[in-house]
């Protein structure tokens, strides 16, 4: 009876059938002849014996899935089928999944990186692919150059000016043979077997969807990122707009335009038109920041010019709870202060209790209406990462060592938002930036390249006896923010109590947009971005809105 009833609710989870056949009466009726599958019989089956056969019914015909040297196997629609028993579980997983099998002897180690962000790409960018193949997964196929993102939602920049497509970074992903890119998101990892699993949502390209495969990996490297934080405050997600992704900035953008667009129509009463345009950011560090000094330029050149009838009725405010751009100099932070008010965004301190559709609702019980609101409170582990059953720094972080590695597992290491130091080490957990993660990157290749492979240690459990020589330190290059109207911060103080240089005003943006340029990855990217600029100094910000 036990078995009948655990046979029964497989097949009625995966819709009644297995490939040809179907289960009526308590006996199997082939319906398509197409194919022909091996099927255990019931017969003489203990309740407690291996129930694996439920998950091992094989196609005999060969459909000629080895693209790329990918070996599948047969996809059958048991992701939803509860967990039947412990030891059928590794039999369920390798029918499940299809994918890259572990390396044999005598193939190049293989390198899988998760993620397309700061540390991911600079790794992917100095890997020796002479002496790894490497595979990157990431919902996203692009990196994005976060430092000018901001720009692009008014129309400075053009979006394809901050993504740089992760094949150019790294050519091998799209020429060599045993290198790869997969669009999917990471799950889960298993760390004993070498495994990551994958999941690919293809909005229905796909005949099976989410579509599942597995990688198998000689060494890991985890540069998934993080997610913006919303303090479990209600309507956020619902209601507001991150600044992480170019998607985020392309919604902005549309946002903003279709308001200014509505706010002209007849019959708009004079408090809806003000709500309309009205702009709320939430979060003064250096993106809420300089995304208001970007709409300030905005309203005050291109709004003027191009939507005269309600020039005098769009406003900006910035709301934070303690005080802006908190780890900059205090002469900087009064400069920037003084600058956005006198370029009309308005400033205030705030918590916010809860989102609505058309408005906020601060902890004093003011109300605050909005048309647009941005929220642009900093960044915390990703629910990915909180997952992981893998140490954990203070914060929720991946704990790593001083190398990069993560302790308690072979040939894991981690790097930028998602990987914070451990408590034993010592050293606090560094902040969420892009130069962080940059040169926890550049960090890796040389380790990788210099240390690890040329003492063959690329393969799985083999770098454990390998020297990996000085320890990753940061040094901080220093900070830099536009407050817009051709104005900026410089900071090249090493951290907030030390002593150097600061600056602010015409020459730091100067500084600040020659860094960028020069920090863009590609040529042709840096040839956007000037020509980018060029163009909206003389002609104007684009305000067509497209989709």
């Amino acid at each position: 009876m036990a078995l009948a009833r655990i046979a029964r609710s497989g097949f009625r989870r995966s819709g009644g059938a297995i490939g040809g056949y179907s289960l009526q009466n308590n006996t199997f009726r082939e319906e398509v002849p197409a194919f022909k599958y091996s099927l255990p019989s019931l017969e003489n089956v203990s309740p407690h014996g291996n129930l694996s056969y439920l998950f091992n019914i094989r196609k005999a015909s060969s459909l000629g899935n080895s693209s790329r040297g990918i070996r599948t196997t047969p996809h059958f629609q048991f992701q939803n089928a509860e967990r039947i028993a412990e030891e059928s579980e590794s039999e369920y997983e390798e029918t499940r999944y299809a994918g890259l099998e572990a390396t044999k002897p005598g193939e190049k180690p293989r390198v899988v990186v998760i993620g397309t962000g700061w540390g991911a790409c600079r790794f992917l960018k100095g890997l020796d692919t002479k002496i790894y193949d490497v595979v990157c997964i990431s919902p996203r196929n692009h990196m994005v150059f976060t430092p000018l993102l901001a720009s692009t939602c008014v129309g400075t920049l053009e979006f394809r000016s901050v993504a740089e497509p992760v094949s150019r970074i790294q050519t091998s992903l799209a020429t060599e043979p045993n290198s790869y890119f997969y669009l999917a998101s990471c799950t889960g990892i298993d760390t004993d077997k070498h495994e990551v699993y994958c999941e690919t949502l293809s909005n229905g390209a796909l005949p099976n969807e989410p579509h599942y495969f597995k990688v198998a990996y000689d060494k890991l490297v985890i540069a998934a990122g993080a997610e913006p934080v919303t303090f479990g405050i209600k309507g956020v997600k619902e209601n507001a707009f991150f600044l992480r992704e170019v998607n985020h900035a392309q919604e902005i953008r549309k946002k903003l335009l279709l308001n200014l667009m509505l706010s002209e129509n007849p019959g708009i009463s004079k408090e809806e038109k003000n709500r309309l345009l009205h702009c709320v950011v939430i979060g003064g560090g250096p993106t809420g920041v300089e995304f208001s000094g970007e709409l300030s330029d905005f309203i005050m050149k291109d709004v003027r010019e191009q939507y005269a009838h309600v020039k005098d009725d769009i406003k900006v405010t910035l709301i934070e709870a303690n005080e802006i751009l908190s780890s900059f100099d205090i002469g900087l932070r009064h400069y920037a202060i003084n600058h956005l008010n006198k370029s009309g965004v308005r400033l205030m301190q705030g918590v916010v209790k809860e989102v609505h559709r058309k408005k906020i609702v601060l902890n004093d019980g003011t109300d605050v209406p909005y048309g647009l609101l941005v929220w642009s409170t900093g960044v915390g582990p990703s629910q990915f990462v909180k997952s992981l059953n893998l140490p954990k720094s203070p914060g929720g972080r991946i704990g790593i060592d001083e190398w990069l590695r993560v302790p308690s597992v072979e040939d894991v290491f981690a790097v930028g938002d998602c990987a914070g130091f451990l408590e034993q080490t010592g050293r606090p957990v560094l902040p969420a930036l892009a130069q962080v993660a940059e040169r926890q990157g550049k960090y890796l290749v040389d380790l990788f390249n210099k240390k690890i492979g040329k003492q063959n240690g690329g393969k799985a459990l083999s770098a454990e006896s390998i020297s990996l020589g000085d320890p990753f330190v940061y040094k901080h290059l220093g900070s830099m923010a536009s407050v817009g109207r051709f104005k900026a911060l410089v900071d090249l103080r090493q951290s907030k109590d030390a002593k150097g240089i600061s600056h602010a005003g015409f020459v730091s943006w100067l500084i600040w947009r020659s860094a960028y340029l020069t920090r863009v990855v590609s040529w042709r990217n840096r040839f956007y971005v000037a020509v980018n600029w060029a163009t909206t100094l003389v002609f104007g910000r684009d305000n067509s809105r497209i989709g």
